[in-house]
């Protein structure tokens, strides 16, 4: 199994962290800052992953319209042949139904979802397409669980006036990313 680099952050640096290959960045729901189409551009030559916040939300099903929606207004093609994956925080919420309802519009508008949380919790929710475990030991592995993905392994680290949280994923997440908005 091969692992990828991939970082994210509230607010994005001007230059990717070195040595990744993907981004992630936030689209809406209960974002402290959702990314502009410019912040995006910056990170055009990486594999991108949208976030969708969606812990302590009512009205699942409309958040989940609201994502496509949001995904789409970004040029990211529905009913590829990869699906265009989101990635939906739910930090350490557990809530399968709010999940499914959500993940339903998803499917329903041609893309996917991926799981994110705390590894403490996040299992107890349907992985969906699988888990990206937020599992802070400084080591970029992926924990032998079922349907994880990728592994967020540092938080918080110091990047160009910013902080940008590390990762590793799969190339099975790998493919369901995309590069740039438009795209």
């Amino acid at each position: 199994m091969s692992l990828y680099r991939m970082f994210d952050a509230a607010y994005p640096p001007q230059q990717p962290y070195p040595g990744c290959q993907a981004v992630a960045g936030y689209i809406g729901g209960n974002a402290l800052h959702v990314w502009t189409l410019d912040e995006w551009l910056r990170f055009s030559g990486l594999v991108q992953f949208p976030i969708w916040v969606g812990f302590a939300e009512d009205d699942p099903a409309g958040h989940g319209q609201q994502c496509a929606a949001a995904m789409h207004a970004l040029g990211w093609r529905p009913f590829d042949r990869n699906r265009r994956g989101v990635i939906l925080d739910e930090e350490t919420q557990v809530d399968a139904a709010w999940v499914d309802a959500f993940a339903a519009q998803i499917w329903q508008a041609g893309y996917q979802t991926f799981m994110y949380g705390s590894l403490a919790t996040i299992l107890q929710n349907p992985p969906k397409e699988g888990y990206l475990v937020a599992d802070w030991t400084g080591v970029p592995t992926i924990p032998p669980y079922a349907n994880v993905i990728g592994t967020q392994y540092q938080p918080n680290v110091p990047w160009e006036g910013t902080s940008v949280d590390l990762s590793v994923i799969t190339d099975t997440m790998l493919v369901h990313g995309g590069q740039g908005p438009r795209g």
